[in-house]
């Protein structure tokens, strides 16, 4: 396909977009196309910030309803047509040349500039392989390549370490807007890793609130993104876990870090009632895990709150959640059970210590599957 089209975009009935998203907002951005494209497709590039869009429209409507549309998270829209394996090496700059050529949009005598932009590692920058693409493609078509002045269309190279999508298009027919988001996070509050999510929709979803002074325990906590949720919230947090800390997590001045397994702290007299608050999210079995909860319920103050995360270890997720209440009944009243928006293939519990007295080391006795694994308790949190 060749000619000049003034003012429109080229296209078929389907169109692909490269769009760029302040990182982190990848998730809303998606939303806000959603809304824009009625039946976007996405295609994950594994960078954070940028997107692949796919939807039935043609390239002028596609990028016409996203320029229409009330967006917040997205910062640049370009309409790919083709797309090019490439390496490290600046030979690439031939590969690129003849998928823009391809595209059969640039005919001789009409000017176009080139423009990359890379994300990856290579031995060649963005500036060197738009250079070599102008003259490859300038060769290959009669165009004229320029790099400042207005041109007829504008030849855009996203890189994605070995892949380059290319596409040929008016000036007119790209998109560029100021988000209105720029980060997700501010500097020093980004989370150590998505499970302390869990912990704050947990304690939100039920109301969980510690008295002044509060102390809480955390079992299982490596790497520390729980330790680190509670020691904003908390007047000391006691992590417990054999595995090392985050270092930003262990520097933290009201947290005490416990090198040892769960179960060592069954029966420690120095402990009990001493907690306001425990958690525990614990790569076990469900039942396993219940079954610490309870041996380390002593610790607990009578009536205090206990967060657990039941793990579905197999597809029988109603088994596994029966289990875990059966074996948190021992100590533990005021039961509830459920999947919050960070829950992966897992559900989380909530419940209270009784108030009497309660059997606490004997039912870790009863219910030992699997210890001398050697597996750290708060590894891998999801």
């Amino acid at each position: 396909m060749t000619g000049r089209d003034e003012g429109t975009c080229w296209g078929g009935d389907t169109t692909t977009l490269a769009v760029t998203t302040p990182a982190g907002l990848e998730g809303e951005a998606r939303q806000e196309l959603r809304r824009a494209l009625r039946g976007a497709r996405f295609r994950s590039l594994f960078f954070k910030g940028n997107l692949l869009v796919s939807a039935d429209l043609p390239e002028a409507e596609a990028v016409a309803s996203i320029a229409e549309a009330q967006t917040h998270c997205v910062a640049s829209v370009t309409p790919v047509q083709r797309r090019a394996a490439i390496s490290s090496h600046p030979d690439s700059a031939s590969a690129v040349a003849e998928a823009a050529a391809g595209i059969g949009r640039i005919s001789p005598g009409e000017t176009f500039i080139v423009r990359c932009r890379r994300r990856g590692k290579h031995d060649w920058s963005s500036r060197e392989l738009e250079s070599a693409v102008a003259a490859r493609l300038a060769a290959m078509t009669g165009g004229i390549g320029e790099y400042e002045a207005a041109t007829d269309w504008q030849v855009t190279i996203q890189v994605y370490q070995d892949i380059a999508y290319v596409g040929v298009n008016r000036p007119a027919c790209l998109l560029t807007r100021t988000p209105l988001k720029q980060r997700k996070y501010r500097p020093g509050e980004r989370p150590l890793n998505r499970a302390q999510w869990k912990l704050r929709e947990a304690l939100a979803t039920f109301g969980i609130e510690l008295p002044p002074g509060g102390r809480a325990l955390d079992l299982g906590s490596a790497p520390g993104g729980w330790a680190a949720v509670l020691a904003a919230v908390a007047e000391e947090v006691v992590a417990v876990d054999p595995a090392a800390l985050d270092p930003e997590v262990a520097k933290l001045p009201n947290l005490r870090h416990l090198r040892c397994r769960a179960e060592a702290l069954a029966g420690c007299r120095e402990m009990r009632g001493q907690f306001d608050l425990m958690t525990s999210d614990v790569n076990r079995e469900p039942a396993e895990s219940a079954g610490i909860m309870c041996a380390l319920a002593p610790l607990l103050k009578p009536g205090a709150p206990a967060i657990m995360t039941v793990k579905y270890t197999t597809r029988h997720r109603q088994q596994h959640e029966r289990e875990a209440r059966e074996v948190l009944s021992a100590e533990y009243e005021e039961i509830r059970l459920r999947r919050l928006p960070h829950n992966a293939r897992e559900t989380t519990a909530v419940m209270r210590r009784k108030r009497g007295e309660g059997g606490g080391a004997e039912v870790l006795a009863q219910d030992r599957r699997g210890e001398g694994s050697g597996m750290s308790e708060g590894e891998r949190r999801k």
